[in-house]
């Protein structure tokens, strides 16, 4: 891994690469707040996000991907999936809300799983909360013949 030495900008800090998940970081438009090793903090405009109904409340599955995207930054791996997750979404989020910010620590258990513990808030408030689990996979499909 490619180590950045704390490198700030537009009110972020980075002492780590990105090198996962770099399709998604852009096609959600996920902000990337801070990426050290074991660590990822990012938020998601909630202004920009899907909404279920006229009451702008914001998709719990736009919360999810952004918690998700949040874990695999802190586990900051190439080839590394989610297997596992226990999640609660205890409060809504409405476009008309700040950023959600989400905050991601990692550690390896001893298969080698990496557990990561993730928490949302929107303006200071617990939002979301999730423990997941990933690990490095190949690439091969169990779907698919080879």
């Amino acid at each position: 891994m490619s180590e950045v030495l704390e490198v700030k900008k537009d009110n972020f800090t980075l002492t780590s690469e990105l090198h996962t998940h770099k399709n998604i970081h852009t096609n959600h438009s996920y902000k990337l707040l801070e990426l050290s090793k074991d660590y990822a903090k990012i938020s998601i405009n909630s202004q920009k996000s899907e909404t279920v109904d006229k009451k702008n409340i914001i998709y719990d599955g736009s919360i999810f991907s952004a918690a998700n995207f949040c874990a695999m930054a802190a586990v900051n791996e190439e080839d590394t999936f989610l297997i596992s997750a226990n999640i609660d979404f205890l409060n809504q989020v409405n476009t008309e809300d700040e950023d959600v910010i989400f905050e991601a620590h990692a550690k390896s258990n001893i298969s080698g799983k990496k557990q990561i513990k993730i928490q949302g808030k929107v303006n200071g408030i617990t939002v979301f909360l999730g423990d997941f689990v990933a690990m490095k996979l190949d690439n091969k499909s169990l779907i698919k013949s080879s």
